[in-house]
């Protein structure tokens, strides 16, 4: 178990098995945004060899894998007190499990105190990655490519199986995205923690596409909303049916940042390049 408190910023927490009680001080006022906030994304490569056509990162094969990862995080999260660390970070890219040296850096947060998750598209997770994701990390979260069956629907499986805590990321935008969320969400809602739904964004490769938030109404509507968690950029959206669907809600990018080890740049979030 974890504590962390911002007296300031109206603001404790406690962090225990993965789960995070967040607790403003004074409980008329809201939490504001964090100097040090409980939770980073960080990307340690571009590399990815996925060709996802849509991929808001453009990340590709010919990209390299970011170096000294070890040593900038020892100076980044290393000098903080344990109240400024963070709970958790969660590894990106590109395909981060590929970096030559991510076993190493799982062990690292964890010597930090700082939980590491990552998510993969299933693509280079190998037996030495799978042992020491169930050793090291909370969670992993595959990306559900539908060009990339094959890849993340054996690592399912291979998560499974260990009993590694596992996420599942589908993009939302037309009817067929739904579907497939549908269809995955009967297939695997005993073995998955959470169903990560994350808005189609037009960025990097991205062509212009639209979200049906009528049909996805429907849909979520018909399973069981409590397995089910939404990326930051849904709020607009989740503001509207907040009642409807009795979920828990916060202003995205006061408790997380974004932490590009390219060149150690912090910004609000991958998709808000708004640097801090």
């Amino acid at each position: 178990m974890k504590k962390r408190k911002f007296v300031d910023k109206n603001y404790s927490a406690i962090f225990i098995d993965g789960k995070t009680l967040r607790i403003a001080l004074d409980s008329k006022k809201p939490i504001q945004e964090l100097k040090y906030p409980e939770f980073y994304d960080v990307k340690i490569t571009g590399y990815c060899t996925g060709r996802c056509p849509y991929c808001y990162q453009d990340s590709k094969e010919c990209d390299t894998h970011y170096t000294k990862i070890l040593e900038k995080t020892k100076s980044f999260f290393g000098s903080m007190s344990e109240n400024e660390r963070p709970f958790q970070v969660a590894l990106g890219g590109g395909n981060p499990n590929q970096h030559p040296d991510f076993v190493k850096l799982l062990k690292l947060y964890t010597s930090l105190g700082i939980m590491p998750n990552y998510t993969t598209n299933g693509i280079g997770l190998t037996e030495d990655i799978l042992k020491a994701s169930k050793k090291y990390c909370g969670g992993v979260a595959i990306s559900c490519h539908e060009h990339l069956k094959d890849y993340w629907m054996k690592s399912v499986f291979e998560c499974a199986t260990r009993e590694i805590k596992t996420n599942l990321h589908i993009i939302i935008s037309d009817k067929k995205s739904i579907d497939a969320f549908k269809e995955y969400y009967t297939i695997y809602k005993d073995i998955v923690e959470y169903f990560v739904l994350l808005p189609y964004e037009v960025a990097g490769r991205a062509k212009m596409k639209k979200i049906d938030y009528e049909y996805l109404s429907i849909a979520l509507s018909e399973v069981d909303i409590s397995k089910v968690a939404f990326g930051a950029n849904f709020y607009e959206y989740l503001k509207t049916k907040n009642k409807e669907f009795n979920i828990s809600l916060y202003e995205p990018e006061i408790l997380s940042k974004y932490l590009d080890m390219k060149d150690m740049k912090l910004y609000n979030s991958s998709f808000n390049l708004t640097e801090v």
